[in-house]
């Protein structure tokens, strides 16, 4: 089934709300692109790539943990190794001591490598219970090895718990995982009842989400709500505002949350309401709203007034009275009223404010953000040229010309390659130049000969370097991913490197001048446009093919 795409008007909300520094309205938005993902929509290909910058950005900067966790847990509905995978490691090793941002990571590792959780240092204290758990919420069960994965409920911790009825609430559940002789919704209407608040909490969460569950398995009596902490207050209005299906009683249920005292459990009210409307709802609702004195609470009833203005003509006049109150309100409403007569109605109108939602701060201030975060995902690149002055000329300076013509060339780059170039070097500069470029791939551009590399002398001239004194370099520094050794007959100085480095490619006999370069701009333009290793391989070759097969022939990808 056709996954439906998520609106241009929601996408320009959510960059707006993401980019506002209100940690509050940031975990709000990140909550809805997860709904959003977690009911079968998504962003375009292009928005994708943005949200996926922006979001990696967010991880390493924020320093709100919820803000972190949502900004992982958005990471693992839709991110990609290639621009998301740092900043989930970065969040690991920064927030170890917080365990729902621990299993936060683990979730969003286990969607980026599929499966197959990374034995990472930072993960070395993780509990293999908490890990399959975590990793249950992004991977089906049948790829996840889970012999010997049971919760005993009398021991286990809040913390596993809450990880349970995660997996139970995104309906990722096998049954009976949380106890051998009962089905799940039981086991979730008992832990309505545990001492700890954020479990409680989960419980009727996983009821909101799961759509095998119901009313019946809510642990936690309605008439019980006033003695609920706000946490569990917000969750049980939500659920009930949306789903009691006696709707005086419902009626009843949304007058009494209305006049709380928490505004975070009025807030889980209003988004109870968000997508809910009956005959006599608007009674309550208008009311509620003048004397609402969180604006944040009032932003959800807005939105929920335009949603639902073609069944309540004073639903029409409230939202239109709004959009006159301020931009941000003006925006919500926009948002509500999305493919209704209403928003054509609105749109048609002058503002009486400088949209800072779709105008032109908006987009200088998001150009920053996204430029912050390509700095921060860019991938360097080191190239060594070593041309001997007793071996044969390379003109290593018009390969370097054509490679960075060719990147530039790309448009909309997916991955940032920071190309540093390096001409004449010597053997006592190779450690050096990887310690100040600290580059992720690096490219030896050169004469090559059976178990060595040709370097040059203080003085010019052609000095060897072993194969394994190379890997052993390389295994010292060890922050590659791929080595490029682009000279001739370096398949043996390519088997030594591949014992450290995931990815090296080199060459089984003598490698042709001309058709050299197309190998290069080829592979790094690959690169850039968002192609894995071994596809850019393939590139490279199919270039160096156009001209000829036998040359193509001669390069070797070891992985």
């Amino acid at each position: 089934m056709a996954r439906k795409t998520i609106t241009n008007q929601q996408t320009v909300f959510f960059k707006f709300e993401l980019q506002s520094g209100d940690p509050r309205r940031q975990k709000a938005a990140l909550q809805d692109v997860c709904r959003l993902y977690r009911g079968g929509a998504q962003f375009s290909p292009e928005t994708r790539i943005s949200f996926e910058m922006l979001i990696a950005g967010l991880t390493v900067n924020s320093r709100d943990e919820k803000v972190v966790r949502w900004c992982l847990n958005s990471i693992a509905q839709f991110g990609r190794k290639i621009n998301t995978l740092q900043s989930v490691e970065f969040a690991l090793k920064q927030h170890e001591e917080n365990p729902e941002i621990v299993a936060a990571a683990v979730s969003a590792l286990a969607s980026l490598y599929r499966g197959q959780i990374p034995g990472l240092n930072a993960l070395k204290n993780v509990e293999p219970q908490t890990q399959m758990l975590a990793a249950m919420q992004t991977v089906p069960p049948s790829m996840l090895e889970l012999g010997g994965l049971a919760i005993d409920l009398s021991k286990a911790d809040a913390e596993v718990l809450k990880l349970a009825l995660i997996v139970v609430g995104l309906n990722k559940d096998i049954q009976n995982l949380l106890h051998p002789r009962h089905e799940n919704g039981e086991i979730v209407r008992e832990l309505g009842q545990h001492d700890d608040r954020i479990v409680r909490q989960y419980s009727v969460w996983a009821v909101i989400e799961n759509n095998l569950l119901g009313l019946d398995h809510l642990g936690i009596p309605f008439h019980r709500l006033d003695s609920e902490p706000a946490n569990v207050q917000s969750k049980m209005l939500q659920l009930g505002a949306a789903s009691i299906p006696d709707l005086s009683k419902r009626q009843s249920l949304i007058i009494q949350g209305s006049n709380l005292g928490s505004a975070d459990a009025r807030e889980g009210l209003s988004k109870g309401l968000a997508f809910t409307f009956y005959d006599g709802l608007q009674d309550v609702t208008l009311a509620w709203f003048d004397t609402e004195e969180s604006r944040r609470v009032q932003l959800v009833l807005a939105e929920h007034f335009a949603r639902y203005s073609e069944e309540s003509p004073s639903y029409r006049d409230k939202a239109l009275e709004l959009t006159e109150k301020d931009d941000a309100f003006r925006e919500r409403v926009l948002l509500g009223a999305e493919g209704l007569p209403l928003y054509g109605e609105i749109v048609s109108r002058k503002s009486p404010f400088s949209s800072g939602l779709f105008g032109v701060e908006e987009d200088a201030q998001l150009k920053r953000v996204l430029e912050a975060v390509k700095l921060q995902n860019s991938v360097n690149v080191l190239v060594l040229n070593a041309t001997p002055d007793d071996q044969g000329r390379i003109r290593a300076d018009k390969e370097a010309a054509l490679l960075e013509e060719r990147l530039e060339m790309v448009k909309a780059p997916r991955r940032h390659l920071k190309v540093v170039q390096r001409f004449a070097v010597r053997l006592d500069q190779i450690q050096k130049e990887l310690l100040n470029h600290e580059p992720k791939i690096l490219h030896f551009s050169g004469h090559g000969d059976t178990g060595v590399l040709l370097f040059e002398d203080h003085n010019g001239s052609t000095t060897e370097l072993n194969g394994d004194v190379l890997a052993d370099i390389l295994h010292t520094y060890g922050n590659l991913e791929c080595v490029v050794l682009h000279a001739c007959f370096t398949e043996q100085v390519a088997q030594a490197c591949a014992k450290h480095v995931k990815v090296v490619i080199g060459s089984i006999d003598s490698i042709d001048d001309a058709t050299a370069p197309k190998f290069t701009y080829a592979f790094y333009q690959a690169l850039a446009h968002g192609r894995s290793y071994n596809n850019a391989f393939e590139m490279g070759r199919n270039e160096v093919k156009t001209v000829s097969r036998r040359e193509a022939a001669k390069y070797k990808l070891i992985t």
